[in-house]
């Protein structure tokens, strides 16, 4: 059974989400703010985190930053603003998915699905190396020489998917229907803020080339 973890100071959203996905089969354990919730998510250790934009007594980005630093645990914010700054904003603190309020607990049930099925998928254990940067396909973790970088699960799903293509380009069609699971868009900042923390934190090097704005490949 996994265990979902929300972070929501509303106390009638949080609860109604509790019963909604425990009929679901899933664990669900709540708190309340942002007070400490760094050592509560330490605690329950769970397998994805719902955390609401608008925390009490801790900014929700300094949660993001610091709990980013050691995990990868995929974390879906929830907001009552839906504006596309604040989606980017919210994937720039590594975020892995982004639900604006009002919302379907149906399409919040089925972004939890999408991100958990990612997650279970089981690589047999292999190293992806390219210049000095090694991609351990069994830890899922990520070293540029040596030292370990802090990815979320799409950055680390995106790198994976342009080093398993050995220097050949990958469409954004590719990348939106086979990481990020979205099956129709129109145009989607989204890939866009992936590449760029992904080059953010590999030093800021041009190891990912952009092709007139639609492909992506190694910098071979």
């Amino acid at each position: 059974m996994k265990k979902i973890l929300i972070i929501e100071d509303d106390v009638w959203i949080s609860h109604s989400l509790k019963m909604y996905l425990e009929n679901f089969e899933f664990e669900i354990e709540l708190y309340h703010t942002g007070k400490n919730a760094l050592e509560y998510i330490e605690t329950v250790s769970p397998d994805l985190i719902i955390l609401d934009i608008n925390l009490p007594e801790q900014s929700w980005i300094e949660i993001c930053e610091e709990y980013r630093k050691n995990s990868s645990t995929p974390i879906v914010m929830l907001t009552a603003r839906s504006s596309e700054i604040d989606k980017i904003t919210g994937l720039e603190t590594w975020a892995d998915d982004y639900i604006a309020k009002p919302f379907s607990p149906r399409e919040l049930l089925a972004r939890i699905n999408t991100i958990l099925r990612r997650s279970q998928s089981q690589d047999q254990h292999s190293i992806l190396e390219f210049q000095d940067i090694a991609l351990d396909l069994d830890t899922k973790t990520v070293q540029v020489w040596w030292e370990h970088i802090s990815l979320t699960w799409n950055e680390y799903e995106i790198l994976k998917k342009i080093f398993e293509s050995k220097g050949k380009i990958v469409s954004r069609d590719t990348i939106m229907k086979e990481i990020i699971w979205y099956e129709n868009y129109v145009y989607d900042r989204t890939i866009d803020t992936h590449v760029k923390n992904l080059r953010k934190k590999l030093w800021d090097r041009e190891v990912i080339l952009t092709i007139r704005w639609e492909w992506y490949r190694l910098n071979q």
